[in-house]
């Protein structure tokens, strides 16, 4: 698993809570970062036990505002064209940082701002990887890094896990039981 910044650079991560972002929060942590996440309020106090060393509530507060700029890194985990977070992310970064846009992917105007501020974009798509998921597991074992689990269904309630998950704002995983 490689990283996008060295130990002690800031690294702010959209969606922290979620089922992704709670696990970026912890590893970004395990490897050095001085950790930013954007989440509800009523998960602050969760993500500041996770780790994260500031929090910021992207319901009352906009990020770029709360953290000022120099920040290495942005995990961009939300992918809202509304909210428009990764062009706002662009604005935080440090000069020669990086944005990872997960969900949505990079637009060519994307890459064409964060190209003109001195950054980077890069989009990331998520695949099956052996030695990752290896890693993930040995951190875990060896309680690193914790998973919540906000909920678990039973796998004839698969589509209504999905839209759980669908509508954002969670905690953590939902989880599909397969057998009983």
């Amino acid at each position: 698993m490689s990283r996008a910044w060295n130990p002690g650079d800031r690294v702010l991560i959209h969606a922290a809570a979620g089922g992704v972002g709670h696990f970026a929060v912890q590893i970004a942590k395990q490897r050095g970062a001085w950790v930013i996440g954007t989440a509800s309020a009523r998960n602050h106090a969760w993500l500041l036990e996770l780790g994260a060393d500031e929090v910021v509530d992207y319901h009352t507060d906009r990020f770029e505002d709360a953290i000022g700029d120099g920040v290495h890194a942005v995990i961009d985990l939300v992918g809202d064209a509304v909210a428009d977070t990764s062009t706002r992310s662009l604005e935080v970064l440090h000069p020669g940082g990086i944005l990872v846009a997960v969900p949505s992917g990079v637009s060519p105007e994307l890459l064409d701002r964060a190209e003109k501020r001195g950054v980077r974009a890069s989009a990331f798509m998520v695949e099956p990887d052996g030695a990752a998921l290896t890693e993930i597991a040995r951190l875990i074992d060896a309680g690193a890094i914790s998973v919540y689990v906000e909920g678990v269904y039973p796998l004839h309630c698969a589509a209504e896990a999905h839209r759980r998950s669908e509508e954002g704002h969670g905690r953590g995983k939902v989880v599909l039981r397969v057998t009983e």
